[in-house]
């Protein structure tokens, strides 16, 4: 029971971790249609430290799954949370049903709101490539030419001033 307390406690961490990592998505789509890098700058030095925790709580919640098959005496590899809802308490059912609904939303919302931002983003870097493009002149317009009149044949050389006067 101690065990399935503990996973139901990393599960409400990783739902929390999510949700804020929701918030800092639309944060970080707002300030990708401001144009505000440092603001950006900030969400995502916030992002890097949730990933880093999401990633602990996960890596806690793999361990504490194993230690609940292994004190349950079952022998599976993966173990998915379908399987260890089936294999939880009766009363205890409801409640990571729940808590597994809520993650998944959760990580559906988060990959959805990536996916904006994603396209914000590339739409915000052509952008900026084509005013980059329209600001800066073509290397083969740099240097002068003289345009030529005649491709074929000889050209006469002739000089305004005549020479013989």
């Amino acid at each position: 029971m101690a065990k399935q307390q503990t996973i139901t406690d990393i599960l409400a961490e990783l739902i929390y971790l999510h949700e804020r990592l929701n918030e800092l998505a639309l944060e970080k789509a707002e300030a990708v249609k401001r144009n505000e890098i440092t603001a950006l700058n900030d969400i995502i030095k916030h992002e890097t430290s949730l990933i880093k925790k999401l990633t602990k709580a996960e890596q806690s919640r793999m361990d504490a799954v194993q230690e609940w098959v292994r004190a349950k005496g079952l022998v599976t590899e993966d173990v998915t949370m379908e399987f260890m809802i089936e294999h939880s308490p009766v009363e205890e059912q409801p409640k990571l049903t729940e808590q597994f609904q809520s993650l998944l939303n959760e990580m559906i919302r988060l990959k959805e709101k990536n996916e904006l931002n994603r396209v914000l983003i590339e739409d915000s870097l052509r952008f900026v490539n084509l005013s980059l493009d329209l600001l800066s002149p073509d290397i083969a317009d740099m240097n002068y030419e003289r345009p030529t009149t005649k491709e074929s044949g000889p050209t006469e050389q002739r000089s305004i001033f005549d020479s013989r006067a």
